[in-house]
């Protein structure tokens, strides 16, 4: 079930790719293989007070949201998508994924 809800994330829209990454680092389901999610993570320890992270980049923003489990999902948007949307639909993914971890 978790790898449905992080392939149903991806619309195309404002979402282009997807990844659950673990505990530990690994990532345990992901939408694309040229979405290398796993880098994004040291980031997040930068700010342990703070579950959600976002990064702007030239070609596309990143968006990472650290579940109660310790799991995170990563999403990549495109340049000038509806970010608003796009932690939206997050959220709720993270809500919907929880009971499965």
């Amino acid at each position: 079930m978790a790898n449905t809800v992080i392939a149903d994330l991806v619309d195309g829209e404002c979402i282009i790719s997807a990844s659950l990454i673990d505990l530990e680092g690994y990532t345990i389901e992901r939408t694309s293989i040229d979405f290398s999610p796993t880098s994004i993570l040291p980031l997040l320890d930068l700010n342990p007070d703070s579950s959600l992270i976002t990064i702007v980049g030239e070609e596309s923003t990143i968006i990472a949201s650290r579940i109660e489990t310790g799991h995170t999902v990563i999403i990549q948007c495109p340049k000038n998508s509806n970010l608003g949307k796009a932690r939206m639909n997050l959220s709720k993914a993270c809500n919907t994924i929880l009971p499965f971890l």
